[in-house]
Protein backbone atom coordinates (compact mmCIF):
# COMPACT_ATOMS: atom_id res chain seq x y z
CA UNK A 1 0.00 0.00 0.00
CA UNK A 2 1.72 3.47 -1.01
CA UNK A 3 1.61 6.30 1.52
CA UNK A 4 -0.62 7.97 -0.74
CA UNK A 5 -3.44 5.26 -0.23
CA UNK A 6 -3.08 5.21 3.48
CA UNK A 7 -2.66 8.72 4.75
CA UNK A 8 -5.05 11.47 3.53
CA UNK A 9 -3.18 14.20 1.20
CA UNK A 10 -1.39 16.86 3.58
CA UNK A 11 -1.40 14.67 6.46
CA UNK A 12 2.09 14.15 7.00
CA UNK A 13 2.51 17.70 5.99
CA UNK A 14 0.86 18.76 8.97
CA UNK A 15 2.66 16.19 11.19
CA UNK A 16 5.99 17.52 10.05
CA UNK A 17 4.75 21.21 10.49
CA UNK A 18 3.65 20.38 14.41
CA UNK A 19 6.72 18.40 15.24
CA UNK A 20 8.88 21.41 13.57
CA UNK A 21 6.98 23.62 15.65
CA UNK A 22 7.70 21.65 18.79
CA UNK A 23 11.46 21.28 17.80
CA UNK A 24 11.82 25.42 17.22
CA UNK A 25 10.40 26.24 20.59
CA UNK A 26 13.42 23.81 21.80
CA UNK A 27 16.31 24.84 20.15
CA UNK A 28 16.05 21.40 18.61
CA UNK A 29 18.01 21.35 14.98
CA UNK A 30 17.16 18.19 13.77
CA UNK A 31 15.55 14.94 15.01
CA UNK A 32 16.70 11.20 14.68
CA UNK A 33 13.85 9.36 14.71
CA UNK A 34 14.22 6.02 15.92
CA UNK A 35 10.82 4.19 16.49
CA UNK A 36 8.83 2.17 14.06
CA UNK A 37 5.88 4.07 15.26
CA UNK A 38 6.82 7.74 14.58
CA UNK A 39 8.79 6.56 11.56
CA UNK A 40 5.26 5.52 10.20
CA UNK A 41 3.40 8.68 11.68
CA UNK A 42 5.79 11.19 10.20
CA UNK A 43 6.94 9.44 6.57
CA UNK A 44 4.77 6.51 5.95
CA UNK A 45 7.16 3.73 6.69
CA UNK A 46 4.98 0.61 6.92
CA UNK A 47 7.84 -1.38 8.04
CA UNK A 48 7.60 -2.93 11.51
CA UNK A 49 11.68 -4.25 11.26
CA UNK A 50 12.06 -0.89 12.38
CA UNK A 51 11.01 -2.23 15.52
CA UNK A 52 13.73 -5.03 15.46
CA UNK A 53 16.61 -3.98 13.36
CA UNK A 54 17.87 -0.12 14.14
CA UNK A 55 16.58 2.51 11.58
CA UNK A 56 16.09 6.26 11.08
CA UNK A 57 14.52 8.96 9.78
CA UNK A 58 16.49 12.10 9.80
CA UNK A 59 13.92 14.93 10.12
CA UNK A 60 15.71 18.52 9.99
CA UNK A 61 13.92 21.83 11.83
CA UNK A 62 14.01 23.79 8.13
CA UNK A 63 11.81 22.48 6.15
CA UNK A 64 13.31 23.47 3.00
CA UNK A 65 16.22 21.13 4.10
CA UNK A 66 15.73 17.09 2.70
CA UNK A 67 14.43 14.38 4.72
CA UNK A 68 16.31 11.27 4.74
CA UNK A 69 15.26 7.90 5.64
CA UNK A 70 18.64 5.16 6.53
CA UNK A 71 17.27 1.53 6.76
CA UNK A 72 18.70 -2.08 5.61
CA UNK A 73 18.72 -2.59 2.15
CA UNK A 74 16.28 -5.24 1.75
CA UNK A 75 13.56 -3.15 2.47
CA UNK A 76 14.41 -0.39 0.12
CA UNK A 77 12.05 -1.09 -2.28
CA UNK A 78 9.22 -1.39 0.68
CA UNK A 79 10.16 2.53 1.88
CA UNK A 80 10.14 3.88 -1.67
CA UNK A 81 6.89 2.44 -2.49
CA UNK A 82 4.99 3.16 1.05
CA UNK A 83 7.01 6.51 2.40
CA UNK A 84 7.08 10.08 1.93
CA UNK A 85 11.22 11.07 1.90
CA UNK A 86 13.49 13.05 0.12
CA UNK A 87 15.70 10.38 0.32
CA UNK A 88 15.89 6.64 1.18
CA UNK A 89 19.42 5.63 2.27
CA UNK A 90 19.97 2.07 2.31
CA UNK A 91 23.01 -0.04 4.47
CA UNK A 92 24.25 -3.63 4.40
CA UNK A 93 22.72 -4.98 7.92
CA UNK A 94 25.30 -7.79 8.81
CA UNK A 95 27.96 -5.91 7.12
CA UNK A 96 27.61 -2.23 7.49
CA UNK A 97 27.33 -0.19 11.37
CA UNK A 98 24.14 1.68 11.05
CA UNK A 99 25.70 4.21 13.42
CA UNK A 100 28.06 5.78 10.45
CA UNK A 101 24.83 5.98 8.29
CA UNK A 102 22.64 7.72 10.68
CA UNK A 103 25.75 10.38 10.95
CA UNK A 104 26.44 10.61 7.09
CA UNK A 105 22.36 11.30 6.89
CA UNK A 106 22.49 13.79 9.91
CA UNK A 107 25.39 15.71 8.00
CA UNK A 108 23.79 15.79 4.37
CA UNK A 109 20.34 17.26 5.72
CA UNK A 110 21.36 19.38 7.96
CA UNK A 111 25.32 19.88 8.61
CA UNK A 112 25.21 22.86 10.72
CA UNK A 113 23.08 21.14 13.36
CA UNK A 114 23.89 21.90 17.07
CA UNK A 115 21.42 20.59 19.02
CA UNK A 116 19.79 16.80 18.21
CA UNK A 117 17.24 15.20 19.58
CA UNK A 118 16.61 11.91 19.46
CA UNK A 119 13.47 9.64 20.37
CA UNK A 120 14.81 7.24 23.33
CA UNK A 121 11.01 5.03 22.86
CA UNK A 122 12.11 2.47 20.37
CA UNK A 123 13.18 -0.84 21.48
CA UNK A 124 15.17 -1.54 18.35
CA UNK A 125 18.33 0.30 19.59
CA UNK A 126 19.89 -1.34 22.48
CA UNK A 127 21.85 1.10 24.79
CA UNK A 128 25.21 0.22 23.18
CA UNK A 129 23.96 2.14 20.00
CA UNK A 130 22.18 4.97 21.86
CA UNK A 131 25.78 5.68 23.28
CA UNK A 132 27.65 5.01 19.77
CA UNK A 133 25.08 7.60 17.86
CA UNK A 134 25.43 10.31 20.84
CA UNK A 135 29.25 9.29 20.42
CA UNK A 136 29.09 10.00 16.49
CA UNK A 137 26.45 13.12 16.37
CA UNK A 138 29.54 14.73 18.41
CA UNK A 139 29.86 18.11 18.87
CA UNK A 140 26.46 18.12 18.44
CA UNK A 141 24.50 17.89 21.96
CA UNK A 142 22.35 15.27 21.71
CA UNK A 143 18.65 15.54 23.80
CA UNK A 144 15.54 12.89 24.41
CA UNK A 145 12.76 13.88 21.95
CA UNK A 146 10.64 11.26 23.16
CA UNK A 147 8.30 13.52 24.96
CA UNK A 148 8.19 16.05 22.43
CA UNK A 149 6.99 13.51 19.82
CA UNK A 150 4.41 12.19 22.06
CA UNK A 151 2.37 15.37 22.54
CA UNK A 152 2.57 15.62 18.84
CA UNK A 153 0.84 12.59 18.23
CA UNK A 154 -1.23 12.90 21.40
CA UNK A 155 -4.47 14.28 19.95
CA UNK A 156 -5.50 12.60 16.45
CA UNK A 157 -6.58 14.38 13.48
CA UNK A 158 -10.19 13.11 11.89
CA UNK A 159 -8.22 10.89 10.02
CA UNK A 160 -6.48 8.88 12.32
CA UNK A 161 -9.75 8.85 14.48
CA UNK A 162 -11.47 7.08 11.39
CA UNK A 163 -8.76 4.97 11.55
CA UNK A 164 -9.48 3.66 14.93
CA UNK A 165 -12.94 3.79 14.67
CA UNK A 166 -12.42 0.97 11.75
CA UNK A 167 -10.05 -0.85 14.00
CA UNK A 168 -12.28 -0.89 17.23
CA UNK A 169 -15.16 -2.15 14.67
CA UNK A 170 -12.43 -5.25 14.19
CA UNK A 171 -11.78 -5.74 17.81
CA UNK A 172 -15.95 -5.66 18.74
CA UNK A 173 -15.93 -8.33 15.79
CA UNK A 174 -13.53 -10.43 18.03
CA UNK A 175 -15.06 -9.98 21.24
CA UNK A 176 -18.87 -11.29 19.77
CA UNK A 177 -16.71 -14.30 18.52
CA UNK A 178 -15.43 -14.83 22.12
CA UNK A 179 -18.69 -14.97 23.64
CA UNK A 180 -20.45 -17.00 20.75
CA UNK A 181 -17.86 -19.65 20.83
CA UNK A 182 -17.06 -20.06 24.06
CA UNK A 183 -18.41 -23.03 25.76
CA UNK A 184 -17.27 -26.32 27.90
CA UNK A 185 -14.27 -28.43 26.52
CA UNK A 186 -13.16 -25.76 24.00
CA UNK A 187 -9.30 -25.15 24.84
CA UNK A 188 -8.41 -21.29 25.37
CA UNK A 189 -6.45 -21.46 22.01
CA UNK A 190 -9.01 -22.55 20.04
CA UNK A 191 -11.53 -19.87 21.51
CA UNK A 192 -8.29 -17.43 20.84
CA UNK A 193 -8.16 -18.95 17.07
CA UNK A 194 -11.70 -17.97 16.26
CA UNK A 195 -11.56 -14.14 18.01
CA UNK A 196 -8.51 -13.38 15.91
CA UNK A 197 -9.88 -15.80 12.59
CA UNK A 198 -12.78 -12.96 13.28
CA UNK A 199 -11.16 -10.04 13.33
CA UNK A 200 -8.48 -10.85 10.47
CA UNK A 201 -11.79 -11.90 8.53
CA UNK A 202 -13.01 -8.46 9.19
CA UNK A 203 -9.92 -6.63 7.88
CA UNK A 204 -7.92 -6.27 11.24
CA UNK A 205 -3.87 -6.06 10.17
CA UNK A 206 -1.93 -7.60 12.86
CA UNK A 207 -2.06 -6.39 16.32
CA UNK A 208 0.68 -4.71 17.94
CA UNK A 209 0.33 -6.92 21.19
CA UNK A 210 -0.85 -10.91 21.41
CA UNK A 211 -4.20 -11.54 22.09
CA UNK A 212 -5.00 -11.81 25.69
CA UNK A 213 -7.40 -14.41 27.45
CA UNK A 214 -7.26 -16.36 30.04
CA UNK A 215 -10.09 -18.37 32.31
CA UNK A 216 -10.84 -20.46 35.60
CA UNK A 217 -7.68 -20.04 37.81
CA UNK A 218 -5.78 -18.65 35.10
CA UNK A 219 -8.13 -15.50 35.20
CA UNK A 220 -5.81 -13.99 37.63
CA UNK A 221 -3.17 -14.20 35.05
CA UNK A 222 -3.95 -10.81 33.86
CA UNK A 223 -1.58 -10.49 30.96
CA UNK A 224 -2.01 -14.49 30.55
CA UNK A 225 -2.16 -15.73 26.80
CA UNK A 226 -4.22 -18.65 25.65
CA UNK A 227 -3.24 -22.06 26.88
CA UNK A 228 -4.41 -26.02 26.39
CA UNK A 229 -6.47 -25.51 29.28
CA UNK A 230 -10.38 -26.41 28.37
CA UNK A 231 -13.34 -24.12 29.60
CA UNK A 232 -15.80 -25.28 32.50
CA UNK A 233 -19.26 -24.82 32.82
CA UNK A 234 -19.08 -21.29 35.38
CA UNK A 235 -15.54 -20.26 34.19
CA UNK A 236 -14.76 -16.35 34.31
CA UNK A 237 -13.01 -16.09 31.01
CA UNK A 238 -11.48 -12.06 30.08
CA UNK A 239 -10.10 -11.35 26.61
CA UNK A 240 -8.28 -8.12 25.23
CA UNK A 241 -7.59 -8.06 21.80
CA UNK A 242 -6.50 -5.05 19.61
CA UNK A 243 -8.22 -4.10 16.33
CA UNK A 244 -6.09 -3.07 13.52
CA UNK A 245 -6.28 -0.22 10.90
CA UNK A 246 -3.27 1.24 8.89
CA UNK A 247 -1.38 0.70 12.36
CA UNK A 248 -3.58 2.45 14.73
CA UNK A 249 -4.89 -0.15 17.26
CA UNK A 250 -8.38 -0.34 19.20
CA UNK A 251 -8.27 -1.81 22.04
CA UNK A 252 -10.95 -4.39 22.87
CA UNK A 253 -11.74 -5.92 26.35
CA UNK A 254 -14.24 -8.23 28.32
CA UNK A 255 -15.41 -10.46 30.75
CA UNK A 256 -17.84 -12.92 30.69
CA UNK A 257 -18.37 -16.45 32.00
CA UNK A 258 -19.23 -19.88 30.48
CA UNK A 259 -22.30 -21.10 30.39
CA UNK A 260 -24.14 -23.99 32.43
CA UNK A 261 -23.04 -22.80 36.15
CA UNK A 262 -23.07 -19.34 37.84
CA UNK A 263 -19.49 -18.04 38.32
CA UNK A 264 -17.74 -17.66 41.21
CA UNK A 265 -19.18 -15.60 43.98
CA UNK A 266 -15.33 -13.71 44.66
CA UNK A 267 -15.89 -13.27 40.69
CA UNK A 268 -19.26 -11.72 40.79
CA UNK A 269 -18.13 -9.40 43.09
CA UNK A 270 -15.10 -8.36 42.05
CA UNK A 271 -16.72 -7.59 38.64
CA UNK A 272 -19.38 -5.98 40.30
CA UNK A 273 -16.84 -3.34 41.80
CA UNK A 274 -14.83 -3.06 38.57
CA UNK A 275 -18.20 -2.52 37.07
CA UNK A 276 -18.93 0.56 39.21
CA UNK A 277 -15.12 1.84 38.75
CA UNK A 278 -15.63 2.09 35.49
CA UNK A 279 -18.60 4.04 35.02
CA UNK A 280 -17.02 6.28 37.74
CA UNK A 281 -14.09 7.22 35.48
CA UNK A 282 -16.28 7.14 32.40
CA UNK A 283 -18.82 9.64 33.92
CA UNK A 284 -15.51 12.08 35.27
CA UNK A 285 -14.15 12.52 31.56
CA UNK A 286 -15.00 15.86 30.10
CA UNK A 287 -12.99 17.77 27.67
CA UNK A 288 -10.39 19.48 29.61
CA UNK A 289 -10.46 17.46 32.75
CA UNK A 290 -7.10 16.34 34.38
CA UNK A 291 -6.09 12.83 34.12
CA UNK A 292 -6.18 12.22 37.55
CA UNK A 293 -9.59 13.28 38.01
CA UNK A 294 -10.69 10.46 36.17
CA UNK A 295 -9.36 8.00 38.19
CA UNK A 296 -9.79 9.27 42.06
CA UNK A 297 -13.96 8.27 42.13
CA UNK A 298 -12.94 5.20 40.86
CA UNK A 299 -9.94 4.83 44.04
CA UNK A 300 -12.61 5.83 46.35
CA UNK A 301 -14.85 3.18 45.40
CA UNK A 302 -12.21 0.66 46.18
CA UNK A 303 -11.26 1.80 49.41
CA UNK A 304 -14.85 1.87 50.33
CA UNK A 305 -14.92 -1.94 49.38
CA UNK A 306 -11.82 -2.36 51.08
CA UNK A 307 -9.90 -3.40 47.99
CA UNK A 308 -7.45 -1.52 48.56
CA UNK A 309 -5.89 1.77 47.05
CA UNK A 310 -5.33 0.82 43.60
CA UNK A 311 -5.82 -1.49 40.13
CA UNK A 312 -3.35 -4.02 39.30
CA UNK A 313 -3.20 -2.11 35.92
CA UNK A 314 -3.24 1.56 34.98
CA UNK A 315 -6.63 2.68 34.65
CA UNK A 316 -5.57 4.27 31.45
CA UNK A 317 -3.06 5.07 29.14
CA UNK A 318 -2.78 6.73 25.27
CA UNK A 319 -3.28 4.47 21.87
CA UNK A 320 -2.60 5.54 18.07
CA UNK A 321 -0.22 4.12 16.20
CA UNK A 322 1.68 0.77 17.33
CA UNK A 323 3.67 -1.93 16.25
CA UNK A 324 4.46 -4.99 18.78
CA UNK A 325 6.24 -5.19 21.11
CA UNK A 326 3.46 -2.46 22.03
CA UNK A 327 -0.22 -0.42 21.60
CA UNK A 328 0.86 2.14 24.57
CA UNK A 329 1.15 5.49 23.65
CA UNK A 330 2.98 7.32 26.63
CA UNK A 331 0.17 9.29 27.21
CA UNK A 332 -1.28 7.70 30.66
CA UNK A 333 -4.52 7.89 32.96
CA UNK A 334 -3.23 7.91 36.79
CA UNK A 335 -3.19 9.53 40.07
CA UNK A 336 -0.03 11.58 38.91
CA UNK A 337 -1.23 12.29 35.66
CA UNK A 338 -1.81 16.18 35.56
CA UNK A 339 -2.12 16.32 31.38
CA UNK A 340 -5.51 17.68 30.46
CA UNK A 341 -7.61 15.14 28.18
CA UNK A 342 -8.63 17.28 25.40
CA UNK A 343 -10.75 16.69 21.72
CA UNK A 344 -8.96 14.32 19.68
CA UNK A 345 -7.28 12.27 22.39
CA UNK A 346 -7.74 8.28 22.27
CA UNK A 347 -7.02 6.00 25.03
CA UNK A 348 -7.77 3.05 27.12
CA UNK A 349 -9.63 2.87 30.17
CA UNK A 350 -10.12 -0.14 32.17
CA UNK A 351 -10.53 -1.72 35.85
CA UNK A 352 -8.56 -4.70 36.83
CA UNK A 353 -9.32 -6.70 39.85
CA UNK A 354 -7.28 -9.90 41.13
CA UNK A 355 -8.27 -12.42 44.14
CA UNK A 356 -5.02 -14.41 43.76
CA UNK A 357 -6.44 -16.71 47.05
CA UNK A 358 -10.01 -17.71 45.56
CA UNK A 359 -7.84 -17.63 42.24
CA UNK A 360 -10.00 -15.30 39.59
CA UNK A 361 -9.44 -11.72 38.02
CA UNK A 362 -11.37 -9.34 36.40
CA UNK A 363 -10.68 -6.95 33.85
CA UNK A 364 -13.33 -4.44 31.59
CA UNK A 365 -13.28 -1.40 29.48
CA UNK A 366 -12.64 -0.30 26.30
CA UNK A 367 -10.84 1.97 23.94
CA UNK A 368 -12.47 5.73 23.74
CA UNK A 369 -11.91 9.18 22.11
CA UNK A 370 -12.42 11.99 23.65
CA UNK A 371 -14.28 15.06 21.60
CA UNK A 372 -15.97 17.83 21.88
CA UNK A 373 -19.18 16.49 23.09
CA UNK A 374 -17.92 13.89 25.65
CA UNK A 375 -16.64 10.70 25.24
CA UNK A 376 -16.75 8.41 22.19
CA UNK A 377 -16.61 4.39 22.53
CA UNK A 378 -14.47 3.68 19.91
CA UNK A 379 -14.09 -1.04 20.96
CA UNK A 380 -14.66 -2.91 24.32
CA UNK A 381 -17.96 -4.17 25.93
CA UNK A 382 -17.45 -1.52 28.65
CA UNK A 383 -19.64 -1.28 31.75
CA UNK A 384 -22.11 -3.88 31.04
CA UNK A 385 -23.29 -6.73 33.53
CA UNK A 386 -21.72 -9.90 33.87
CA UNK A 387 -23.07 -11.78 31.34
CA UNK A 388 -22.94 -15.98 30.31
CA UNK A 389 -21.67 -17.06 26.37
CA UNK A 390 -24.14 -17.61 24.62
CA UNK A 391 -23.98 -21.43 24.59
CA UNK A 392 -25.47 -20.83 28.36
CA UNK A 393 -28.25 -18.50 26.88
CA UNK A 394 -29.49 -20.77 24.12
Amino acid sequence: MSTQESVLPGELETRRARVRGLMAAEGLDALVVLAPDSQFWLCGLESFISGVLAQALVLPADEGAPTALVMWDADVPLARATTDVDQVVAYRFGVEDPVPAFRRAVAECCPDARTIGFDSGSRAVPHSIGVALIEALAPARCVDALPLLAEARLVKSEHELACLRRAGAFANTGLEAAVEYARPGVTERQLAAEIEYAARSAGSDYPSIPTELASGRRSAFVHGTPSHRRLEPGDLVHVELGGVEQRYNAVGLLTFYVGGAPPSRAGVRLYGVVKACLEAGLEALAPGVEARAVEAPALELLRAEGLGDGFQMRFGYGVGVGYPPTWLDPFQITRTSRRAIEPGVAFVLHACLLDAEAEVGVVIGGTYAMTGDGVEELAGAGPVDLQPSLSGRR
